[in-house]
């Protein structure tokens, strides 16, 4: 007697979709243990028949590595800026990275502290060209020259203040003043 037929020998639609499925599974194990036999029949590694590259090839990657600096490129950028000898101080910056603008305050040769914006006038001939994190650039006859915050002190401390004393309620001793009023007091009686 076979399971998914009926009395005349047919196979009904559930048997049929259930020996499609056993056919499928049969056929994707199959598939599997050929891959596996190839695998073990052609040993190789991760990548392939590798070899190694000529001596020539390592040696100019290694004088690659000996001219190239990661951490301070400075090929196809501009040199960096010299520190300017201006009678200038910078006391504060506004640093816009969005877009590109900002403003410092600066204090001037006469002692006086004024704020100026990307590309102002600081002095006749220089003008405020960057704002940076800690900096500026400022341009002076077409060249770059750079103003630091002064950090060679640290900034003073803030102390809160010291709490102050409260003052003693006037002295029962004393009459009131005329036009104060009295204290009531209760009886303990």
């Amino acid at each position: 007697m076979r399971l998914w037929s009926d009395s005349s020998g047919r196979l009904d639609r559930s048997g049929a979709l259930l020996l499609a499925a056993e056919l499928l599974l049969l056929a994707l194990i199959a598939v599997q243990a050929a891959r596996l036999v190839w695998l073990l029949a052609t040993p190789r590694g991760p990548v392939g028949d590798w070899r190694p590259v000529a001596a020539g090839a390592a040696s100019a990657g290694a004088e690659v590595l000996r001219t190239f600096d990661p951490f301070f490129r400075l090929e196809g950028a501009p040199a960096p800026a010299v520190v300017t000898s201006l009678n200038l101080r910078l006391f504060g910056v506004r640093e816009d990275r969005a877009t590109g603008r900002g403003a410092a305050i600066i204090g001037l040769p006469d002692g006086t502290q004024r704020s100026f914006a990307v590309g102002e006038e600081i002095l006749p001939g220089v003008t405020l060209a960057e704002v940076g994190f800690d900096s500026i650039t400022v341009r002076l006859g077409g060249r770059a020259e750079q103003l630091f915050l002064d950090q060679s002190s640290p900034a003073p401390s803030v102390s809160p203040a010291a709490p102050q004393p409260q003052t003693a309620p006037p002295a029962a001793s004393q009459p009131p003043a005329p036009g104060e009023a009295q204290p009531v007091r209760a009886n303990a009686t």
